[in-house]
């Protein structure tokens, strides 16, 4: 009973963001959903038609390995298969809780601290990267007309490309715990698999995010050297 209330969740939502129901749609197992028409079907995967919000049409391949399952007239063809040889660990119900879970976190999860945490760091370590330090105007090899310290008196190096690189890789740890509201699915509430889907599409977002974050505000942090240096 909850696998089907779950299935009729997961397409009464997709289909809510289209306004369609007559379209075929590609559920991938990322949380991807595709809405066109499935013009064909081969032993490597399907080949689709999807128009775009601005009306523009184009034509596509899904392989199997990435699709969870495809609707079709209506009806509903699960692709997935659980095979260890193939890496396809989990059972066909746990592939379809783990893929509501993604599908979940790309509609609710928005990684807004981690963005604008690693645009203030980008910031600040753009901006420090042109402080020029008194012992550096004390060094016997240093040639230049400054004589007291401050911020952009120096010119900028690469040093705060390390930023976007430590901040990716740091927001790929840390955990959180799922809050109801942030769920589609509450049927699945406490289920692993569903926690499993919805974290890993996180994580993906918490990384995008952090290397987003922090090269615009090394991009400020230029834009703002250019502006006040002397």
């Amino acid at each position: 009973m909850k696998q089907t209330i779950g299935i009729l969740i997961f397409f009464l939502t997709s289909l809510s963001l289209y306004g369609q129901t007559e379209l075929d749609s590609i559920v991938l197992l990322n949380g991807r959903v595709y809405r066109g028409t499935i013009t064909g079907t081969s032993d490597n995967g399907l080949t689709y038609k999807e128009i775009d919000r601005k009306g523009n049409e184009f034509t596509g391949v899904m392989e199997y390995y990435r699709v969870f399952s495809y609707t079709q007239n209506g009806m509903e063809k699960v692709v997935y298969e659980q095979d260890e040889y193939k890496d396809n660990f989990l059972t066909v119900e746990e592939a379809r809780n783990a893929t509501l879970g993604s599908y979940d976190a790309r509609q609710t999860f928005k990684p807004r601290f981690v963005f604008w945490s690693s645009f203030v760091i980008g910031y600040g370590t753009s901006l420090y990267d042109t402080y020029l330090l008194q012992k550096t105007i004390n060094h016997p090899d240093y040639i230049g007309d400054q004589t007291v310290k401050g911020f952009f008196k120096s010119d900028p190096t690469f040093m705060p490309i390390l930023a976007p690189l430590v901040l990716s890789v740091g927001w790929s740890f840390p955990s959180f715990k799922i809050k109801e509201k942030q769920m589609i699915q509450l049927h699945l509430l406490n289920d692993d698999s569903y926690y499993r889907g919805y974290h890993r599409i996180a994580k993906q977002k918490r990384i995008l995010g952090a290397l987003r974050g922090s090269l615009l505000g090394i991009g400020a942090g230029i834009v703002t050297y250019a502006v006040f240096k002397q």
